[in-house]
């Protein structure tokens, strides 16, 4: 059984040209589409042509919702983590991340109904924010309930976008998380000095 459930490809259309995927993209497609023929048992008498069929759909996408879902992904759900957990030096693991991550959706979309024999969903998912104006309204109301209550700083999306770009994602996230532990120990060693 393929391990990966499905292959999501983008291409970018201009009014004068249409720009493939990036080469890596299709091979790994192709490997994709081998390792599912590879599954297919050979033919029987009974069945004399299995098959499986790969459903290829085309949608208009908006790339500025993937960059605001890895925004909120990455530098809002690792800077709530950071600051509700006193990070002052490295960053969240990847089950801290998850758990903040959780709590967030629950908290702003709702949550699932745990039953005695399974889990019903309830809660709404991102994946559902089909706008830019769905994501910005999400995120505002994120930094209105969790972030300014309790005096967190929330990320500037123009700042990190411009670091992104010079540094690449990772890179970006790094020294965003780096500022904001600066910014904290400066803010904690003025207020002791204060107080």
């Amino acid at each position: 059984m393929a391990k990966t459930k499905k292959i999501t490809l983008y291409y970018r259309v201009r009014r004068d040209e249409v720009t493939p995927p990036h080469k890596v993209a299709l091979e790994r497609k192709d490997g994709w589409i081998k390792s599912i023929q590879e599954e297919i048992p050979k033919s029987s008498k009974k069945d004399p042509d299995p098959n499986k069929i790969i459903r290829l759909t085309y949608e208009i996408f908006n790339p500025e919702i993937l960059d605001i879902a890895r925004f909120f992904n990455g530098p809002v759900v690792e800077y709530f983590a950071i600051q509700n957990e006193d990070m002052l030096e490295g960053r969240p693991g990847r089950e801290m991340i998850k758990r903040y991550r959780e709590q967030i959706l629950d908290d702003c979309l709702g949550y699932d109904v745990e039953m005695v024999d399974r889990t019903v969903r309830r809660r709404k998912s991102t994946a559902d924010f089909l706008t830019t104006q769905k994501w910005s309204d999400f995120l505002q109301t994120l930094e209105e309930t969790h972030f300014a209550p309790e005096g967190y700083e929330f990320p500037d999306s123009e700042s990190f976008w411009g670091i992104e770009a010079e540094h690449g994602y990772e890179r970006a996230a790094e020294i965003a998380i780096k500022q904001l532990q600066e910014r904290i120990r400066r803010k904690t060693s003025a207020d002791t000095e204060v107080g």
